[in-house]
């Protein structure tokens, strides 16, 4: 990892991007962050919204997109992210109906699929983006073998959530191992040792970072995006995992 390949998600600080959303990326970028990945738009075009990475000299590492965008107007997602120069757009989770049970997860990557087909046609990466879920028993399978199964590599890449895949009961070293050639992005954030493994600011945890890292960039990973589902302070969270995560990039 190197510290230009760092980048926030922008999930992390939802509540200040929901208020303004220029205002929390001029803080993001005198926090050091030289990227981000967005999770909605806080109400601007993605033409303005670039206006605004140009003048702060932040890049879209990539972008989550809702599933209803992909089924109603993929189009214009790929529209969107030429935009914001934006090279990954990133499925950010599978709704319920759509990993019942294996034959269901079968056809939904046939949508996956068909997506990053399009993205691959206009110049767009597309991938998607892990939780817990996909790594529990399903049958004599699990969600996540089924998609890896029944996607094509060239087409359907993944953003390896590494909290989420140690959390759901896998090792996130040995998927960054067998998966190399489609991991093109991976959310960093930390696993207190506490009963929930909450988790937290990279660095504060239980994650072993160099090892992962290691395997990470061995996989040719293109960015290393710090995220939090719950922070306790946000904008004070995130500039403890920039810190860590430089540290890191250094060691």
């Amino acid at each position: 990892m190197r510290e230009d390949q760092i980048s926030l998600q922008l999930y992390t600080v939802r509540e200040e991007t929901s208020r303004d959303m220029p205002d929390t990326l001029r803080r993001i970028s005198e926090i050091g962050y030289p990227a981000v990945e967005f999770a909605g738009y806080g109400g601007l075009s993605p033409q303005d919204l670039r206006k605004v990475l140009d003048d702060l000299d932040l890049s879209a590492s990539g972008a989550h997109v809702p599933l209803d965008s992909w089924q109603n107007d993929p189009e214009t997602v790929i529209e969107d992210m030429h935009a914001l120069n934006c090279a990954h757009a990133i499925l950010p989770i599978a709704p319920s109906e759509h990993h019942a049970d294996e034959a269901t997860v079968a056809r939904f990557a046939e949508s996956l699929n068909r997506w990053g087909e399009l993205c691959r046609q206009w110049g767009v990466t597309f991938s998607y983006h892990n939780h817990a879920f996909e790594f529990a028993p399903m049958g004599g399978t699990t969600m996540w073998d089924v998609l890896v199964r029944e996607t094509g590599p060239e087409l359907v890449h993944l953003e390896l959530d590494l909290y989420w895949v140690r959390y759901g009961g896998a090792d996130p070293e040995t998927l960054l191992r067998d998966l190399a050639d489609r991991v093109s992005l991976v959310h960093m954030k930390d696993m207190a040792s506490d009963e929930q493994r909450s988790d937290l600011p990279v660095g504060e945890g239980t994650m072993p970072w160099p090892t992962l890292l290691s395997a990470a960039d061995a996989a040719g990973v293109e960015w290393y995006v710090a995220e939090q589902d719950n922070p306790r302070d946000a904008l004070e969270d995130v500039r403890i995992s920039l810190r860590s995560m430089r540290e890191l990039a250094s060691g």
